[in-house]
């Protein structure tokens, strides 16, 4: 029987709860083949199998939470299965008759940590900055690097014991998961080089982001657990895991062998005179020590707050932001920054005014958008078209939205040039028969732009159910990489909140994006008189690079043409 027990979804967060089975006892299932729908505190992430074969057993039910490193799912033996945990295999020799391979491989006695999926199922990350550099020695679970996805920054530690002799990359590189990211030399414990990454559906997702073999611990070698969760509980029960023997395969120490040790109450870890003093009191650096995201982790780090003592009141025991400054109101033991004993403005005899700025740092959603904006504005020529449409024919009630969407569709369809895709480098434009209408949705993240794809095979009730449904995701932060991807042309309709006219931004590959403006009412001269009109403004924004004006022109005519219609 072979078991695959839950990783680390990202986030450091100890657990997560079963949201869906995608799978059923008896199935067979496939390498990278989707099993089950996991919600940590951020968002729904979809768990692959490791493995090719037949489920036996499924551990837990919907609303069940699961430990990481806890049994999720056991494979019955079909075929040709992997072994529990895939290890990295051994790099192969050259013969004498074969060249060496261009792949770096690591040398003898070192090992390799592969960047493990640091949640929401994306296949890279960007380097924003490292922590250490090479020839630094490090320890279990030292943060080593900090990682971003495309909505959080995420630090990476280290899953030996040893010295660094190889950084993998630069800030601001992408690293693929399951590349390698560091070479260690002189790690304690038996280990093999690891393989170079593999190609998409073999086990690159082997590299957990743990070791089994052996650790070295001050003048005491222990057991290393795979499982990064026991070391965070030992720190939080203040149990010393040298002098715990462990009960699990080849001597793991387990999470009951720690409570054990806790209950007996014989092996609390050194005392305060034998540890080194923490500096301010804060000890922020364990991403699963506590439940909290990188940035309530840097809103700690600034205010000087231990996480220990903070009360989390956010969902399933998480902190949040207002809990971390609670804290530091009730007193934290780091000490705050001093301020001037008198203002230049008290020593004039005038109020005293404080006026403190902090530098935020853009992460997440905020930073996607900032580096598509600048990517746009290096790349595309844009030019804008602004027109009027009047919609006084339109029944009360109407549904602007899909209003808009199916006019865009309408207007694709007439002139597929503003439906298109365009490659600045190779000269080359792609022309779409379908039609994937990107919304522009603005939230307190940043700026999402999820899809409606083939818009054009559906009705007005389908689009407004396909939009409601993508903005509910991202309300819950489930929204997946699919549902953001794949876009044709864009719609932003900022005239809900405010504003008559504006330049969109177009996003390539696109070639166009159609905003529209806030309805207003004006006199207009018909052949009847004068009437009151009910006037609707758009701006269209196009790659002059890819579209011609005339293009453009016949695009917005149609687009209003149907935006005119009583239906």
């Amino acid at each position: 029987m072979k078991q695959f027990n839950l990783p680390d979804l990202g986030e450091g967060l100890p657990d997560a709860e079963i949201v869906r089975w995608l799978v059923k006892e008896g199935d067979e299932v496939t390498v990278d083949q989707p099993m089950v729908e996991m919600e940590t505190a951020k968002a729904v992430v979809e768990v692959p199998s490791p493995f090719a074969g037949r489920i036996s057993k499924l551990h837990g039910n919907e609303g069940d939470v699961i430990d990481v490193g806890a049994v999720l799912v056991t494979f019955g033996e079909v075929g040709e299965v992997a072994e529990d945990a895939p290890e990295p295999a051994p790099v192969a020799e050259p013969t004498k008759d074969e060249a060496p391979s261009q792949t770096s491989a690591p040398a003898a006695g070192s090992d390799t940590f592969l960047l493990p999926d640091l949640g929401e199922g994306l296949p890279d990350a960007e380097i924003v900055r490292w922590l250490v550099k090479e020839g630094d020695t490090v320890t279990v679970d030292q943060p080593m690097v900090e990682m971003e996805t495309a909505k959080a920054v995420v630090e990476v530690p280290s899953p030996f014991a040893g010295k660094v002799s190889k950084l993998y990359g630069q800030a601001g590189d992408v690293i693929e998961v399951g590349a390698p990211l560091v070479e260690f030399g002189g790690t304690g414990g038996s280990s093999k080089p690891a393989a170079p990454a593999k190609e998409a559906g073999e086990e690159k997702r082997a590299d957990s982001g743990t070791v089994v073999g052996a650790v070295e611990v001050g003048n005491h070698v222990v057991a290393e657990t795979a499982n990064a969760v026991v070391k965070a509980l030992a720190k939080k029960l203040k149990v010393d895991l040298t002098k715990v023997k462990g009960t699990g395969k080849d001597g793991a120490i387990t999470q009951k062998d720690v409570r054990e040790a806790a209950k007996s109450g014989a092996t609390a870890s050194t005392t305060t005179a034998e540890q080194p003093q923490q500096t301010a009191g804060v000890d922020t650096s364990n991403p699963l020590a506590y439940k909290a995201s990188p940035a309530v982790r840097a809103l700690a780090r600034k205010l000087g707050v231990d996480l220990g003592d903070c009360n989390p009141t956010g969902r399933k025991g998480s902190i949040t932001r207002d809990d971390v400054e609670q804290a530091s109101k009730g007193g934290s033991t780091a000490p705050r920054q001093s301020q001037p004993a008198m203002s230049p403005q008290q020593a004039k005899g005038l109020p005293a005014v404080s006026l403190e700025v902090q530098p935020e740092k853009v992460r997440g959603v905020r930073r996607a958008m900032a580096m598509g904006m600048a990517n746009s504005h290096a790349t595309v020529v844009p030019t804008s078209l602004v027109e009027d449409a009047d919609i006084t024919a339109w029944p009360k009630g109407t549904d602007s939205l899909a209003r808009y969407v199916r006019a865009i569709v309408t207007a694709a369809k007439q002139v597929p040039a503003m439906n298109a895709w365009f490659d600045g480098e190779n000269f080359e434009r792609l022309l779409h028969p379908n039609v994937n209408v990107g919304i522009a949705v603005d939230s307190p993240d940043g700026l999402y732009v999820p899809v409606v794809h083939n818009a054009d095979r559906m009705d007005m009730a389908g689009v407004r159910a396909r939009v409601q449904e993508l903005r509910e995701k991202i309300e819950t932060k489930s929204l997946k990489q699919d549902d953001q991807q794949n876009a044709t042309i864009t719609l932003s309709n900022f005239g809900s909140i405010a504003g008559r006219y504006g330049t969109p931004v177009v996003s390539p590959p696109q070639v166009a994006i159609l905003g529209t403006g806030r309805f207003r009412n004006e006199l207009k001269l018909t052949d009847k008189g004068i009437t009151n009109a009910k006037m609707l403004p758009l701006s269209l924004t196009f790659d002059h690079r890819a579209c011609t004006g005339g293009e453009a022109a016949r695009f917005l005519a149609a687009v209003i043409e149907d935006l005119q219609l009583a239906r």
